[in-house]
């Protein structure tokens, strides 16, 4: 879970690489090869279906249950979800599930905001490809006293090669057309910066994004296109050699023109609540997805260390809260409790009791600041259910994460207790 220094000199770096290429593949590994066996609520009888609702959501999520009521009956043509986390989040299985869902129930808008994680050395969702023809400086905001500032993805690019190129193909889901009809790039703008050519697979006259055009956006360069597209590459320009030096790359929007939920996922391995709040662009670029919705999933991370402090972890929630409801008034917020978790020790994996103090504190702040919250560690059996859930083939090894099988499942009680909640808004209104 925790990070290791992440700026590494080129003669370092293919070292680095391979280790990191391994971990991932790893990690992939985990998440994906599980038996195709039925993911039935029912086989599991220690989750606690009794408990899986969206808590304090009567008058919380009322602005949020209004438009997708309206989405539902083809009033509105969209509803905005962000959900933003660690690495349950970063990998999308967990996230990419309940968008899957909720794009064939109530229409699919695009794939979202996705971040070039490959291209940073890290693990990227299955739902998108991206590669490149050089090497990136990458930080994430884990890393806050590092070089590079860090906006809307928990993560940032930087090269300073003016031939350097990002290749991106998108592909769909089942049930769902990921190609996209709108391309927005958040990127560093003014004259230090290259100009970025758009192209896809056969056109590399689509577009160019000129890093001193008026904009008015300062972080934001957008495209639109006549038919759907699934595959861009972004190349570097240099248009004035005495100034351009550098393309620094914070994220990337990807719509359509149908109507539906555009859910978008911000996740970044090895987070927590205090990271994104020292993320210097992070909320202002934020308030560019115009979110109906924020979902935030985080707190494994800080109750993963003896030193956990519950006091300090409140602190650090409404602090990155505050901040969220200042730059998005008209927004609701759900907050997720991290589930039960095993703690590494010299006599090995251990169960962490700091996680039900963990789950206690993000419950207390929701219940002070009235926001509604959707409780993980009882759902999924409580103190010490993580075992359970590792016998079931639903846990990684390391008894933190979960395997494919178990995120999904949890995307599905997610979903389940969402519409529910939804269901009950519509029944009473």
């Amino acid at each position: 879970m925790r990070p290791h220094s992440h700026f590494l000199s080129l003669k370092n770096y293919f070292v680095y690489y391979l280790l990191t290429i391994t971990c991932c593949l790893l990690f992939i590994f985990s998440l994906n090869a599980q038996p195709a066996d039925s993911l039935s609520i029912e086989k599991y009888p220690f989750i606690s279906e009794a408990k899986n609702k969206i808590e304090n959501d009567s008058s919380s999520l009322t602005s949020f249950y209004e438009k997708l009521a309206l989405r539902e009956q083809n009033q509105i043509n969209r509803v905005t979800i962000t959900h933003i986390g660690d690495s349950h989040i970063q990998a999308d299985i967990f996230s990419g599930t309940i968008r899957q869902e909720l794009q064939l129930k109530f229409g699919n808008a695009g794939r979202g905001l996705v971040f070039p994680y490959r291209v940073a050395k890290s693990n990227e969702p299955s739902s998108y490809k991206t590669t490149t023809n050089t090497i990136w400086d990458a930080k994430r905001n884990v890393f806050y006293e590092k070089p590079l500032p860090i906006g809307i993805s928990g993560f940032t690019i930087e090269t300073n090669d003016s031939a350097a190129e990002i290749d991106l193909t998108v592909k769909n889901q089942a049930g769902l057309d990921y190609r996209f009809t709108k391309f927005t790039l958040f990127h560093e703008r003014g004259l230090a910066n290259y100009d970025i050519t758009i192209c896809d697979s056969t056109n590399c006259e689509r577009g160019i994004f000129k890093s001193t055009d008026s904009a008015s956006n300062s972080f934001v360069s957008e495209l639109k296109f006549d038919k759907p597209i699934d595959r861009i590459i972004l190349r570097n320009k240099n248009t004035d050699t005495a100034h351009q030096h550098s393309t620094r790359i914070y994220g990337i929007l990807l719509e359509n023109d149908s109507a539906g939920i555009l859910y978008n996922m911000i996740g970044v391995n090895g987070a927590e609540y205090k990271h994104y709040t020292l993320s210097k662009y992070f909320e202002a670029q934020l308030t560019y997805l115009h979110s109906d919705l924020l979902i935030v999933s985080m707190g494994t991370n800080e109750g993963f260390n003896k030193a956990f402090n519950k006091d300090l972890f409140y602190k650090n929630i409404d602090t990155l809260i505050t901040a969220l409801k200042l730059n998005n008034p008209t927004t609701a917020i759900i907050i997720t409790t991290p589930g039960d978790s095993f703690r590494k020790t010299k006599k090995g994996k251990v169960k962490n009791p700091d996680m039900k103090l963990a789950e206690e504190t993000v419950i207390n702040y929701c219940l002070n600041n009235n926001l509604a919250y959707w409780n993980l560690y009882e759902i999924m059996g409580g103190y010490g259910s993580m075992a359970k859930w590792f016998t079931a083939k639903l846990a990684a090894a390391d008894r933190v994460h979960f395997s494919g099988k178990g995120y999904k499942l949890q995307a599905t009680l997610f979903n389940n207790a969402l519409m529910k909640g939804f269901e009950n808004y519509k029944k009473n209104k």
